[in-house]
């Protein structure tokens, strides 16, 4: 059997378990920029956070893996018409929908205006919450396919993932590279060739997956996290110290790159000695995307209700931001699938 031909369930864990530390750096971004650096509550508020900042890239990566297994398939116009019909419907228009409710819900509380023009400009750049630019930019790869289908059937790994790093190396300076010709562009990470790198390595490992899970030995994986947990405390010092003496943006592609091989090597590892995981793991899977767009609601309305009844001490919000995120979403998607199944049924016993 073709890898293409049987379910990927540890590429269903890990977007599961990516979903989970999307949360938890939301959740944690108020001790970012709140507690005092110096402090010991600051290491453990940062370290975690800091370490779960590959999600973005390692989404892509899933993503990209997923298409290079079904990549055999003749992509005709009929076929790529079909493909961006379904991803539209699937991810760009609750995209839409969410924009809507986060922006009536916003409007009482006074973190919007309250225009036409202003929503449609937070709908454009993807910035009415925290996690909607990659909506925006996973949509760009998606509509790019037939480049990647040609990519992957022409071009060899090596070279392909080199050249991608280039750009993505090119794309993280890109504003300051503008400004020299005297233009200004604040969008860099919403364009899709800043995170090129990640979604190029996922369409060859991808194309090659059989024996990539041969090589994410743990030995391996040890040797890999060796440099991700090196970056993170070197990243706490400059963050603590207050002193930035390393650019490390650069650095994090690589290490964004070994956190992703590390996730995918517990992901294994899970389905081999902890298989009884696999059904909360399955759920939070069905939910990923759902609670993804709509975590960052509760997490928002949420803290200005804490903070109004005179919940202000960080350790406790946080602790009461995580309880929100970690409950209130997952529950709303339960209740959706109850009611969606509630909806078809009699369509369904009527065919019958």
């Amino acid at each position: 059997m073709r890898p293409s031909d049987r379910p990927l369930w540890e590429l269903n864990d890990f977007n599961a378990i990516a979903c989970l530390m999307v949360i938890l750096i939301h959740v944690l971004s108020l001790g970012i920029s709140n507690a005092d650096p110096t402090a010991p509550q600051a290491f453990f508020i940062y370290l975690p956070w800091r370490l779960s900042a590959f999600v973005v890239p390692a989404f892509l990566f899933s993503g990209a893996v997923k298409i290079a297994l079904h990549s055999d398939a003749a992509l005709t116009a009929a076929a790529y018409g079909r493909y961006v019909l379904h991803r539209f419907r699937k991810i760009y228009l609750p995209f839409v929908i969410w924009n809507v409710i986060y922006y009536l819900v916003f409007l009482p509380i006074h973190y919007v205006n309250g225009s036409i023009g202003e929503f449609l400009r937070y709908l454009w750049y993807g910035n009415l919450s925290s996690p909607f630019y990659y909506v925006l930019i996973v949509m760009q790869f998606y509509l790019l396919l037939p480049v990647w289908v040609w990519l992957i059937r022409r071009v060899p790994a090596v070279p392909a993932i080199f050249c991608a790093f280039l750009v993505s190396l090119l794309f993280l300076r890109i504003g300051a590279v503008l400004e020299i010709f005297g233009i200004s562009f604040a969008y860099g990470d919403r364009i899709f060739p800043t995170y090129l790198c990640f979604w190029v390595m996922g369409l060859y490992a991808g194309k090659h997956y059989t024996l990539l899970k041969e090589h994410l030995t743990r030995i391996s994986l040890l040797f890999a996290a060796v440099p991700v947990c090196f970056f993170a405390l070197v990243a706490y010092l400059q963050y603590a110290k207050g002193v930035y003496f390393l650019d490390l943006n650069p650095v994090k592609l690589c290490t964004d790159t070994l956190s992703i091989w590390l996730l995918l090597g517990l992901c294994l590892m899970i389905r081999e000695k902890l298989p009884h995981l696999s059904r909360p793991l399955g759920y939070i899977y069905r939910a990923s995307f759902f609670v993804y767009l709509s975590h960052c609601l509760f997490l928002t309305v949420g803290t200005v209700f804490f903070q109004r009844i005179g919940i202000t001490a960080l350790t406790p919000l946080l602790a009461l931001r995580a309880l929100v995120c970690y409950s209130v979403p997952f529950l709303l998607f339960f209740f959706w699938e109850k009611a969606k199944h509630f909806i078809s049924s009699p369509k369904t016993m009527s065919k019958a």
